[in-house]
Formats: structure tokens, sequence, C-alpha cells
């Protein structure tokens, strides 16, 4: 049993590991940006909606594993209570913490995977093109994506850093490993 954590900035891949551990490993994935894009669909505003996408992914969380099921928990992780909540819970649950941060500089590419995805309302478009609920004016997204490379919040040890240029090939066997140490 374990609490995964994922962190990463948009398009980086994290939603593609957490399928991974899903489909390998038996466990439920909790998505950030669908229980986000849902809470906008029911009226919350871009503000409110990102507080309470969080919330229903701790909760979820907490359910999942008291259900006696392995959760990844599919999130960036920019800011400190993130991380500290999926550390919690994890203790609560007497389950293994384990983090993973997928790693993505060259913002071309970003882009690129931002724009073939198949987007939900809370995805950003693109590097400079905010989700539709931002709209649309372009901002610099060379320096929102660094700065949010910079906030990226992780525990002290015992996690993964994915460099997702490589081939999912290479870096899906070393998720494995690093989810049964």
């Amino acid at each position: 049993m374990f609490l995964l954590q994922m962190s990463g900035v948009p398009g980086s891949g994290k939603s593609t590991v957490a399928a991974h551990v899903a489909d390998t490993h038996g466990a439920v994935a909790v998505d950030y940006d669908v229980i986000r894009s849902a809470v906008l669909d029911a009226g919350f505003d871009v503000a409110a909606s990102a507080k309470a996408a969080y919330e229903v992914i701790y909760a979820l969380a907490r359910e999942v594993l008291g259900q006696g099921h392995p959760v990844v928990m599919d999130s960036p992780c920019f800011w400190p209570r993130i991380l500290n909540e999926g550390m919690e819970i994890a203790r609560a649950h007497d389950v293994r913490y384990r983090y993973i941060e997928c790693q993505v500089r060259d913002l071309k590419l970003l882009d690129e995977r931002l724009g073939r995805r198949p987007r939900l309302r809370s995805h950003r478009r693109g590097v400079d093109l905010p989700p539709v609920d931002l709209g649309d004016q372009p901002v610099d997204g060379e320096a929102l994506f660094r700065d949010s490379l910079d906030r990226v919040q992780r525990p002290f040890d015992n996690y993964l850093q994915l460099d997702m240029h490589r081939p999912l090939s290479e870096l899906l066997p070393e998720v494995d490993v690093y989810l049964k140490a």
C-alpha cells in the first residue's frame, strides 16, 4: 500500500505516469484537473475551484486508502500544504509515502504536449495560453513555467525525479522499482 504524490508543471507527464501506476500497481489515480474542471462546470470561480479541487483530492485519497487501495494524487505540487497533506494522509493511513516529480525544462516540448493532449477545462492550452476560464490573452509562459519549476515542493528525501525527455520505455521501469522499494 502506498500514496504516490505526483509533481511537475502542466504537460510534464504526470498523468501518463499516474495511468501507468494505476494500470500496473492497482492504484486509484485521483486527478486534480478532472476534479477542478467539474468544479468549474458547477459554477465555482477560478480561484475557488483550485481550493475546492485540492480539498476533494485529499478527501478522495483518504477514502480510497481507507478502502484498501493504493492512491496516486495526480496534481502539481507547488505549495507546501499540498506536499504536507500528502505526507500526512499517508502517515494517518500507515502506508508508504512516495513522490515522483516529472521534469521537462524544454518549453517548446511542453508547448507541443499541451497542444496535443485531450483538453479539460482547467488545462492550459499552451505555454503562453492559459485555461479557457482565464481568457484568451497570451501570457509570458516562459516566465510562468520557470517560476513554477522553482516553486515545486519536494520531500527532503526518498523521492524520484524523472527526466521526461527520456523515452517512457526507460522511465516506467524506474517508477516500478521505486514503488516496490
